[in-house]
């Protein structure tokens, strides 16, 4: 799975190396099909935006970043590894259990970017999440809006804000394929995090 390294205004990617992050948005794509060493594989899938705090766009806004991941927290999953790299900790028995992704809202990290070359071009992609360096300061506060979207809890009002390319692929998962998105908002309730020395 790659990362877009595109700015959602501007596509004006962002340079390679170290790169202070804030999390801005966590999108559900549903259960995409796909492949796993040359055999059909259908698995959950989530996206994950961060909005790069040292980078900008020639309107000086922050440009954006993106990784999809298996919404998955198994042993060998990237999105725990990075999770965890990002929090500086293991999770709990508890925490696997059900780890409630409005944590990750807001809160910064370290990204280091790479460049790859693809099909269509060079690419800039994140290759590792990881918790800010003590002492380093970030802003406490995203410019872009924040938010996130479920396929199970279906919010009118943020599926407008996706663009037309990302609804398509969300209507195109197993949970969309014979049933349109419902009318009705869902606000879910985040949890309350009380341990101050981790990230979220």
């Amino acid at each position: 799975m790659q990362w877009s390294a595109r700015s959602e205004s501007t596509w004006k990617q962002p340079e390679a190396g170290n790169c202070s992050a804030l999390c801005i948005r966590v999108i559900d794509l549903g259960t995409q099909d796909g492949e796993f060493q040359g055999k059909p594989k259908s698995s959950r899938q989530c996206r994950i935006v961060w909005e790069l705090t040292d980078q900008f766009d020639d309107n000086e806004k922050p440009l954006i970043i993106q990784r999809t991941y298996t919404s998955s927290l198994g042993e060998k999953a990237n999105l725990r590894r990075d999770l965890e790299s990002w929090r500086g900790r293991l999770f709990t028995p508890e925490e696997l259990a059900g780890f409630d992704v409005h944590n990750i809202i807001g809160k910064p990290c370290l990204l280091n970017l790479i460049k790859k070359q693809r099909p269509y071009g060079e690419s800039v992609e994140v290759s590792a999440v990881s918790a800010l360096p003590k002492g380093m300061s970030v802003p406490t506060v995203p410019v872009n809006e924040t938010y996130i979207y479920s396929v199970d809890e279906h919010d009118p009002v943020v599926w407008e804000k996706l663009s037309a390319r990302l609804q398509e692929r969300i209507n195109s998962s197993h949970e969309r394929r014979n049933t349109p998105p419902p009318t009705a908002p869902v606000t879910p309730t985040a949890k309350v995090v009380n341990d101050d020395d981790i990230p979220f």
